[in-house]
């Protein structure tokens, strides 16, 4: 359902059960500046601070288990800050928590578009959905590391969900989508960053209400009423990869594939498949960064 921070390539800008993208984009263009100077096989010199913007273009569906989908531009700013105690960088914001040194506290985030309801749709008649953003806390656990550039981390992000439309926002319930994922640096030598992982997602009752509920008043033959009740909301796979383009630019894919069977509402009317996608390409341009530099672990 998917970072603007999540980990990279996901800023999971809503990568899993919903219609995502944003986030997923700022995750993979803070992967920012890669020529840096190697000080050691662990570690290497980096800005302390980047600034640059990103435009992409992908597809999602209106909403999780949705059967319609659209195309969508989107541009955004991103900002790399590598401090001692608070980054955000190629990994996404965090606080660098003294836990444990495979342990680390982040902040992961979601964000999905919002969909109109017309004449053709499941949803016609009912009200349209806003954009939708999610925040929270995220545990990140790397479990190993098994080769040099590599390693398979456990993610455990927690999440507040709100609809923006204009200056109104709503709380709309809490989602948790736990993910195995193994991250990879210079593929092979190709120059190419890239990351793959799997997880579930549930959510609560109010989230799901947002997406699959039908009131009375918005019940017809073809679509009957149903109450919607939180659980399990679906499973998903994810790729991303970056690869640097010259001294400013870098070029990101991400593509995920969603599994909605044995979903809490899958009963629910506005259910309209078992199987969903997201995929989008971009470039992001970093075009100011800081004379500084700062000496950041590769891995």
């Amino acid at each position: 359902m998917g970072p603007f921070v999540q980990p990279a390539f996901r800023a999971r800008m809503r990568l899993p059960s919903r219609a995502c993208g944003i986030l997923a984009l700022c995750a993979l263009a803070a992967h920012a500046d890669e020529a840096v100077v190697a000080t050691d096989s662990d570690a290497a010199l980096k800005p302390k601070w980047e600034l640059g913007v990103a435009a992409a273009v992908g597809t999602e569906p209106d909403y999780p288990a949705s059967d319609r989908y659209a195309v969508r531009p989107v541009g955004f700013p991103y900002f790399v800050y590598r401090g001692n105690i608070f980054r955000s960088d190629e990994n996404g914001p965090r606080i660098q928590a003294p836990l444990h040194h495979d342990v680390e506290l982040t902040v992961s985030g979601n964000a999905s578009f919002g969909s109109h309801s017309d004449g053709g749709g499941p949803r016609a008649g009912m009200p349209k959905l806003d954009y939708l953003f999610e925040l929270g806390p995220n545990l990140r656990i790397t479990a190993m590391r098994p080769w040099d550039g590599a390693s398979v981390r456990v993610e455990l992000p927690v999440r507040a969900a709100f609809t923006l439309n204009g200056l109104h926002s709503a709380y709309e319930g809490l989602t948790f989508e736990p993910m195995l994922g193994l991250h990879v640096r210079d593929f092979l030598g190709s120059g190419w960053n890239g990351y793959t992982g799997i997880g579930p997602s549930a959510a609560t009752g109010r989230f799901q209400r947002y997406f699959y509920e039908v009131g009375a008043e918005f019940a017809r033959p073809d679509r009957p009423a149903y109450q919607a009740h939180g659980g399990y909301l679906g499973s998903r796979v994810e790729f991303g990869a970056s690869r640097q383009l010259g001294r400013d630019f870098r070029l990101f894919i991400y593509t995920s594939v969603y599994d909605y069977a044995g979903a809490e509402n899958e009963d629910s009317p506005l259910y309209k498949t078992r199987i969903g996608y997201i995929g989008l390409v971009g470039v992001g341009w970093t075009f100011a960064r800081s004379k500084d530099l700062v000496q950041v672990p590769e891995d």
